[in-house]
């Protein structure tokens, strides 16, 4: 019969072979993340067009020291650092044996629409950032995951720069700010693909006649301006809803370089890779129906109509062709004279672009050769 110390002995052996194994383990897992030094925040685009492409967004870093979109970048991934799950994030010196891979912020968009509604006079604040993992050995872009944010606000009298410049500031300023709400969603899913890993790029945007009216004014005139928020808003969804690995957008479709201003003056040029598979999105135009009216009232349906095309850009093979619409509704009071249009069909085309990646996701064929293959 096993003595009592024999139990004892055979119970001891077993909790330290078993904590062993857990150390074991755990150092694996350890060794198994990915290295990633902290880069920095930057501004996309040369140096010298900075203060024309972000004119509020200069204003509010530099009425902060210079170092404002810096240190707010700075102290939210120091303190959300333990969000990451499969990357490690260090603030540490890279010495010449570390990864050269980086992670870093950049603010890519600016839109600041102003317009006068009858008696009201509107604003309107898009701002797009990607959250970049950058190779500094070979100076290329390894992924990007991009972020929109919008404000909207309404007053009586114009809005003057110095009150555009405290509500920008507010979307990105303190861990609970629009910016970094949406960033931590974002951080989990944060991973480094293998040598092999296929990517996905939005090569290409275009937008249709039926939908320049209703646009503001400025993206009226500019159709690529609007185009870019297209570009992101997809892929801030797509990445999303699939957890793809995907290249920064072009504005001008073929620029393969991405310039980047740091916080410490420097301006480093990156080559954006060319796409395992590409996207083609089309805004079709939108739509607007009277649906019902009263002596009080009006109900008035809007549609988003677009057409997304998913291929291999080297050979030009084609995985996905198809269209994607949704609506949305209105009601307006007989006694307002003046419709706000554009957030009603921004809805609308959100709801589309979420039909369209639901469509790419059931098509058998885009699912298994495009979408698993990106995904990381």
């Amino acid at each position: 019969m096993e003595s009592r110390n024999d139990r004892l002995l055979r119970y001891w052996i077993g909790l330290l072979v078993f904590l062993t194994f857990e150390a074991a383990a755990v150092a694996s897992a350890a060794d198994s993340t990915t290295k990633l030094f902290y880069g920095g925040f930057a501004f996309a685009g040369n140096a010298g067009g900075v203060e024309e492409n972000y004119p509020i967004s200069s204003v509010v870093n530099e009425a902060n020291g210079g170092r404002f979109f810096e240190t707010q970048s700075r102290d939210f991934f120091r303190k959300n650092i333990d969000q990451f799950r499969t990357v490690s994030l260090s603030f540490d010196l890279a010495r010449p044996h570390d990864t050269p891979l980086v992670l870093a912020l950049a603010l890519s968009d600016e839109k600041v629409l102003r317009e006068e509604l009858g008696e009201f006079h509107k604003l309107v604040i898009q701002l797009g950032f990607e959250l970049l993992i950058l190779d500094f050995e070979t100076m290329e872009v390894v992924s990007s995951r991009p972020i929109r944010i919008e404000l909207i606000d309404a007053g009586t009298k114009e809005f003057s720069n110095k009150e555009i410049a405290s509500r920008e500031q507010a979307m990105v300023e303190g861990a609970d700010s629009q910016l970094f709400a949406a960033l931590r969603t974002k951080l989990g899913g944060v991973r480094v693909g293998g040598k092999n890993q296929a990517n996905l790029q939005i090569r290409t945007v275009s937008i249709g006649e039926k939908a320049l009216p209703f646009l503001p004014e400025a993206y009226r005139k500019d159709p690529k301006t609007y185009a870019q928020g297209v570009a992101q808003q997809f892929g801030s969804l797509l990445t999303s809803q699939a957890g793809l690995a995907m290249l920064p957008y072009s504005k001008d479709g073929l620029n393969s370089k991405m310039a980047l201003r740091f916080s410490d003056a420097s301006v480093l040029q990156f080559k954006i890779p060319s796409p395992s598979f590409a996207i083609d999105l089309e805004v079709k135009g939108f739509k607007k129906v009277l649906n019902k009216s009263t002596d009080a009232e009006s109900l008035w349906l809007y549609g988003a109509f677009l057409n997304v095309r998913v291929y291999e850009p080297e050979f030009n093979v084609v995985f996905y062709d198809a269209p994607a619409k949704y609506g949305v509704s209105k009601i307006v009071p007989i006694s307002q004279k003046t419709i706000d249009e554009f957030p009603v069909v921004s809805e609308a085309m959100t709801g589309a672009f979420l039909t369209a990646i639901d469509q790419m996701q059931k098509n058998q064929t885009t699912n298994e050769k495009v979408l698993k293959k990106c995904q990381l």
